[in-house]
């Protein structure tokens, strides 16, 4: 791994998501800085934010980035497809001592491709109708080669079955009803516009017998790339690790496991 020298203290990252999505970010920033004290804020109590208005996630997004830098985090990622679409230019505007990364879709994936490719881009309701997103389409794919679809279930499903509210075998028919549509046009590659799909990659790729694309390693990098610029005096400190919800933090707290992994 490589370490700036200017990178004098440990890099303070707050993370959050409407609900569990973030972990897939989480996860990579584990790969690039695993020294790091991490702030990660799960809102599911109004999980999630797919079918909620740009005006309702931007409200909960500066209550959450109040929370996180009086944490003390320096750098906080929008572990969300669709609060990054909602609210992370008004972010920018109201905390400008803070610096955000958001989460994009990956589609400028079909021009670097070298093969032959048939793609398809998934996202929430939100993040498809947002203005954001639209552009960001207009100035990656300017040909129109991807396809896209709004999903309206799906990152529910992810929820309920990591919830345990549903079954495997119920979570496996939701996920065949919800890309019964891209089935139909056999893709080569589907690009995950949601954090929320990154935590179910293989079943993915096993319905459409295609190459899920992940954002998450990207923004990690973009995250890497910021905080080798950060100068401070301190001296290297204890790692942190903490987690806070808006609905269950016992649940979080002794679930973080099953979505960090070795990285845990």
């Amino acid at each position: 791994m490589i370490v700036s020298d200017k990178l004098l203290h440990r890099p303070k990252i707050g993370v959050f998501d409407s609900g569990i999505g973030g972990f897939s970010v989480l996860t990579e920033l584990f790969v690039v800085f695993p020294e790091a004290d991490y702030f990660y804020y799960s809102d599911d109590a109004f999980a999630p934010y797919g079918p909620k208005t740009d005006e309702f996630i931007t409200q909960r997004a500066f209550v959450i980035t109040n929370e996180l830098q009086n944490k003390g985090a320096e750098l906080i990622v929008v572990a969300c497809n669709t609060a990054t679409a909602a609210s992370i230019d008004a972010l920018r505007g109201h905390f400008p001592k803070l610096i955000f990364v958001g989460v994009e879709p990956y589609l400028n994936a079909y021009y670097k491709e070298t093969t032959p490719s048939k793609m398809a881009v998934i996202t929430t309701e939100s993040t498809g109708k947002s203005e954001r997103f639209k552009r960001l389409k207009e100035r990656l794919d300017p040909l129109k080669l991807i396809d896209h679809y709004s999903l309206k279930n799906l990152a529910r499903h992810i929820e309920e079955l990591y919830y345990n509210k549903i079954s495997n075998t119920d979570f496996e028919n939701n996920l065949e009803a919800d890309l019964a549509d891209l089935k139909m046009h056999h893709y080569t590659h589907v690009i995950l516009g949601c954090t929320h799909y990154p935590l179910i990659k293989q079943k993915i790729e096993h319905v459409l017998q295609a190459k899920a694309l992940s954002p998450c390693p990207y923004v990690a990098d973009r995250v890497r790339e910021l905080l080798l610029n950060v100068t401070s005096p301190q001296k290297i400190v204890s790692n942190t690790f903490d987690f806070y919800s808006s609905a269950n933090p016992i649940w979080i707290q002794k679930s973080r496991h099953d979505f960090l992994g070795p990285f845990n």
